[in-house]
């Protein structure tokens, strides 16, 4: 468990309840990775959502069949929550996270999660709509970043 204030202080969760965010970090530990380290690996199973309160966590994709090639998609800083596969079936993380610094991070338990949201369908409402703002502002964000490195084509 962690203090509720640190949940509270996320702007993710400006519109949860008082109750809920206790539910929350009841849920909740801290935890803490060195610089190079993987929180996560793509294609795991994902049991915990994650609010980054200190370092850079850096989000990457696999880039060829055999996954021994990354490339950086996203950087998530302070403030920012990662891991939202967690909520989402099939329960897949679709990312990488790595560590560009130390990092501080919440680490919150996902089952615990769909079962709150599922008791309280208003908070369920609101973590499934941040989830999916979340997916579709790093949607774009990786669509601008693979148009970058495709050159246009030119007619002979």
């Amino acid at each position: 468990m962690i203090a509720p204030e640190i949940i509270a202080s996320f702007s993710s969760f400006s519109s949860l309840e008082e109750d809920e965010i206790k539910a929350m970090a009841i849920l909740a530990e801290e935890r803490r990775y060195a610089t190079g380290e993987f929180i996560f690996r793509e294609g795991g199973q994902a049991s915990n959502m994650y609010l980054l309160l200190e370092g850079r966590v850096e989000l990457m994709m696999n880039t060829n069949a055999d996954g021994d090639q990354h490339a950086v998609v996203m950087t998530v800083g302070p403030d920012e929550v990662f891991g939202w596969s967690s909520l989402v079936e099939p329960y897949e993380l679709t990312a990488s996270a790595r560590c560009a610094v130390p990092v501080r991070v919440v680490a919150l338990a996902a089952s615990g999660m769909r079962a709150l949201m599922t008791m309280k369908c208003s908070l369920g409402f609101r973590m499934m709509q941040k989830a999916c703002q979340t997916a579709s502002a790093r949607l774009r964000a990786t669509r601008e970043q693979l148009l970058s490195t495709v050159r246009p084509l030119t007619e002979p």
